[in-house]
């Protein structure tokens, strides 16, 4: 029952038609469907060039769809990475309605992808940004990737219920909700956590406690004055240039 409760407060899917074509702004990138465990088929966008290069598959928040977070691409053009992105269930093309569950099976897909297109583990960035970074932290679980990247996120969904929840006074999730904290630990490649001190939705010390327990090699960038979906915007390009200089130490090959 608490899990019905949350999960009608938590997910904000935006549905799109299965024949709407991509936006103009969405440039150099191809639409890509792959099917989950539980047979569930969903959509994403896969940008296949620099080929050579790192490949990050971006795990979007609670809101809106691919097309609308394609923007994340001149975010991260620095990087100059391939980049897929992809709908969780029910949300832009993809089939389904959403849950933790099936969120989790949706990044597995999507490691899965990248692998039979010839993607390894060991050239893979996850990242996580908000809510996605709950499942980047269930997905990197016994993984060899080259990176990890948590946005915006939290330790665990019980923790910022009263931030999340407002309305729903007395109540608490599970406490194994998208438990990150507790998950962590037992992830063992680099970690670049990125948080705003002024996010009012997920206060910077959620960011602060999953830096402070994951493993090593990891390091910490606190943008000043962001707030939760403004990061990339305070940072200006010292954002870009900050994860790739990350990334730049942490690959090895």
């Amino acid at each position: 029952m608490r899990e019905e409760i949350y999960e009608n407060f938590l997910y904000y899917p935006e549905e799109l038609p299965a024949e709407m074509p991509p936006p103009e702004w969405v440039r150099g990138a191809d639409e890509v469907w792959m099917k989950t465990e539980d047979g569930v088929r969903i959509h994403g966008l896969w940008w296949p060039e620099p080929a050579g290069r790192p490949a990050v598959l971006f795990l979007h928040g609670n809101a809106q769809d691919v097309y609308s977070w394609s923007l994340v691409r001149e975010d991260l053009e620095a990087l100059e990475c391939r980049l897929l992105l992809i709908d969780y269930h029910g949300y832009g093309k993809s089939e389904g309605h959403p849950h933790e569950a099936g969120l989790y099976a949706d990044g597995r897909a999507a490691l899965r992808w990248l692998g039979e297109r010839g993607v390894p583990e060991s050239e893979t960035v996850l990242f996580g940004k908000s809510l996605g970074g709950g499942v980047a932290c269930e997905i990197a679980h016994g993984k060899s990737l080259e990176g990890l990247v948590l946005e915006s996120t939290f330790t665990s969904l019980a923790s910022v219920a009263k931030e999340l929840f407002p309305f729903l006074s007395g109540y608490s999730p599970d406490p194994n909700a998208y438990n990150s904290v507790s998950k962590l630990p037992e992830i063992h490649c680099p970690v670049l956590v990125i948080h705003g001190d002024a996010d009012t939705l997920i206060p910077v010390g959620e960011g602060l406690a999953l830096y402070d327990v994951a493993n090593e090699p990891k390091h910490l960038y606190v943008v000043r004055g962001a707030g939760h979906n403004d990061v990339s915007l305070f940072a200006g390009r010292d954002y870009g240039a900050t994860i790739r200089k990350w990334l730049d130490s942490v690959d090895i090959r």
